[in-house]
């Protein structure tokens, strides 16, 4: 297992980071809870994937209910899910009002315990895509 590596080209002539190369990771398509389930239930579990998914299913819905009254859930060893918002600044305080001042509600998550950037980084491993390394090849080649 490892987190696959696909590379791009900063494309934007604007950009301090014209020309440059960048990595990013290639990922597979995203899956449901569903098939998180089933994937749950083939690791030494008692439940089926059905009971598993019920589960995850209200665990979602509780998680958005908490959220919504300010309610931040840890899931340890993975993030903290939490409502925040995305603002307008306000110059005078005394013209603050939520209307004025708050753009949207948003959901954030942040990494916590053994899935924080720094223990991810020490226990992932990295290999580039195909279609990342036939670049690079390709490029070697030209500029031999």
């Amino acid at each position: 297992m490892a987190v696959r590596i696909n590379v791009h080209k900063n494309t934007n002539s604007k950009s301090l980071a014209f020309g440059k190369w960048y990595g990013y990771v290639d990922n597979d398509a995203p899956i449901g809870i569903a098939d998180l389930a089933a994937h749950m239930s083939e690791h030494n579990t008692p439940f089926s994937p059905g009971t598993i998914a019920g589960v995850l299913t209200d665990m979602v819905h509780c998680i958005r209910e908490l959220n919504l009254n300010s309610v931040p859930v840890k899931l340890d060893n993975l993030c903290i899910f939490k409502a925040s918002v995305e603002t307008n600044g306000i110059n005078d305080l005394a013209e603050f009002t939520i209307a004025k001042g708050i753009k949207r509600i948003r959901l954030s998550a942040q990494a916590t315990g053994d899935y924080t950037a720094d223990e991810l980084t020490k226990a992932g491993s990295l290999e580039l895509s195909k279609l990342a390394k036939q670049m690079i090849d390709e490029a070697k080649e030209h500029e031999g």
